[in-house]
C-alpha cells in the first residue's frame, strides 16, 4: 500500500483532505449566507447605522476569544475529534442570530447572538486548519492554499443562497436550519476520515491555555495582522474610493472588491503549486510585494488620471493586483506557523489571531486616517501594509526536503 511521507496511506491522506476541504466550504457557505441578511434584519429590528456597525463589531470580537483557546483544545484532544465537535457548534450558533433576529428582538440581543457566532467560527477556524497543517505534512507539499480558495467558493455560493433566501422572504432560521443541516450530513460522515495529529516529543514544553505569539511565532503573527488589515480595509472601503473619491457610478463602485476576491480565489487555487515550487517564505515576500506595488500603482494612476474614467480602471486594477498578491500570503502564514515547534494547533491560533485583529481594526484605522487626511491618503496606507511581509518574513534554516 503506498504511503505518505508520514506513513500515513495516500488513500487516507486523499479522504482527508476531502474531509478538511468540505469542512473549509461549509464554514464559508453559512458565513457567506449571513451577509446579504443584514439589511434585512437591520430593517426588522429598526437598527441605526451606528448601532448596527457596534453588532457586527460582535463576531469579530467573539473571535478574538476563542481563536488563543482553540489551539490548546486542539492540542489536548486532536484536530480532527475537535473540528468534528466544533462545526456542529458552529451551526447551532447561527440559529441564535435568527432567534435574535426575530420580530420584537433588539441589538442587545443581536450582539450576544453574533458574538457566539463568531466564537464559534473563530474556534473552527483554528481547529480545520490545524488538521489542514496535519493534512499537508501527511502529502509533503502545499494543500493549505486550496483549503482556503474553497472557504472563498463556499461563501460565495453561501451569498448567493442568502440573497435568494432574502429575495423569497424565507425566514432566517429556515435558511440556516436547512443549510446547516444539509452541510452537516455531508461533512460529518467523511469527517471520519480525519488524520491524528503527529505524535509530540516528550521533552517538549507544556501546551499553553491562552496561545499568544512568542519567539518565531511574532513576526507571523504580525504579518498576517498586516495582510487582514489590507484585507479587512479593502472589503470596507474599496468601493467607498470609487464612489466618493473618484466619481465612479453605483454599479461600478463594487468592482474593485469583485477584482480583489475574484484574484484572492483564482490565486489560492493555484497557491499549492506556487508555494511547493517557490517555499513559503520566499513566496510570501515575494506575492506580497507584487499585491502592494500594484496596489500603489494603481493609486497612482488613479490621482495623476482624477476626473477620469481611467482613474477608475486603475484603481480597480490596483485592487486586483493586491487580491493576486495577498492570496497565498496568510493561508502561508499559517502553514508556516503549523511547523514552527511541535504542538501545529497553539502556534496557529496565536497567528490567526494577530491575522484576524488586523481584519477586526483595519476599517476603523482607514476610516480614522480618511478623517485626518482623506480616503485616498488613507488607501497608500493600506498599500503599505501589504508590503510588511516583505521584510517580516524572512528566511529560516530548515532540514532538507522541507518547505519553506
Amino acid at each position: 500500500m503506498a504511503v505518505s511521507p508520514t506513513g500515513v496511506s495516500v488513500a487516507a491522506a486523499r479522504r482527508a483532505r476531502l474531509a478538511v476541504a468540505l469542512t473549509f466550504a461549509a464554514n464559508g457557505s453559512l458565513f457567506g449566507s449571513w451577509a446579504p441578511r443584514v439589511p434585512e434584519v437591520k430593517a426588522l429590528l429598526g437598527l441605526s447605522d451606528g448601532v448596527l456597525g457596534l453588532a457586527l463589531l460582535a463576531p469579530g470580537a467573539g473571535s478574538l476569544i476563542t481563536l488563543p483557546l482553540a489551539g490548546g483544545i486542539a492540542a489536548r484532544w486532536g484536530s480532527g475529534r475537535t473540528t468534528r465537535w466544533a462545526l456542529p457548534l458552529f451551526f447551532a450558533s447561527s440559529l441564535l442570530i435568527a432567534w435574535a433576529a426575530r420580530p420584537g428582538g433588539n441589538a442587545a440581543e443581536l450582539f450576544g447572538a453574533l458574538f457566539v457566532f463568531g466564537a464559534a467560527m473563530g474556534a473552527l477556524d483554528v481547529l480545520m486548519n490545524a488538521q489542514g497543517v496535519t493534512v499537508e505534512q501527511a502529502y509533503g507539499r502545499s494543500v493549505l492554499s486550496s483549503f482556503h480558495a474553497v472557504f472563498s467558493l463556499g461563501a460565495l455560493g453561501g451569498t448567493v443562497i442568502g440573497s435568494l433566501a432574502a429575495g423569497w422572504h424565507i425566514p432566517l432560521v429556515a435558511q440556516f436550519g436547512v443549510l446547516g443541516a444539509a452541510w452537516l450530513v455531508v461533512v460529518l460522515p467523511v469527517a471520519r476520515g480525519f488524520l491524528p495529529d503527529p505524535p509530540v516529543p516528550e521533552d517538549a514544553a507544556p501546551t499553553p491555555v491562552f496561545a499568544l505569539p512568542r519567539g518565531p511565532l511574532v513576526p507571523l503573527a504580525i504579518a498576517a495582522f498586516a495582510v487582514l488589515l489590507a484585507e479587512g480595509s479593502t472589503a470596507d472601503w474599496s468601493a467607498v474610493l470609487l464612489r466618493d473619491s473618484l466619481g465612479a457610478g453605483p454599479a461600478a463602485a463594487g468592482a474593485a472588491f469583485a477584482a480583489f476576491s475574484a484574484t484572492m480565489t483564482l490565486g489560492r487555487l493555484v497557491g499549492d503549486r506556487v508555494l511547493t515550487r517557490l517555499g513559503r517564505r520566499r513566496a510570501v515576500r515575494l506575492f506580497a510585494g507584487f499585491g502592494a506595488t500594484g496596489l500603489a500603482a494603481g493609486l497612482l494612476v488613479a490621482e495623476l488620471t482624477a476626473g477620469s474614467s481611467v482613474a477608475v480602471v486603475a484603481a480597480v486594477a490596483g485592487f486586483l493586483l493586491l487580491g493576486a498578491g495577498i492570496s497565498i500570503t496568510f493561508p502561508a502564514l499559517l502553514a508556516e506557523a503549523g511547523v514552527t515547534g511541535p504542538r501545529a494547533a497553539p502556534a496557529l491560533a496565536a497567528v490567526s489571531s494577530g491575522g484576524y485583529l488586523g481584519f477586526l481594526v483595519g476599517p476603523t484605522v482607514i476610516g480614522g486616517l480618511a478623517e485626518l487626511t482623506s480616503l485616498g491618503v488613507a488607501i497608500w496606507f493600506v498599500a503599505l501594509v501589504a508590503a510588511a511581509p516583505v521584510v517580516l518574513v524572512r528566511r529560516r534554516r530548515v532540514a532538507p526536503g522541507s518547505t519553506s
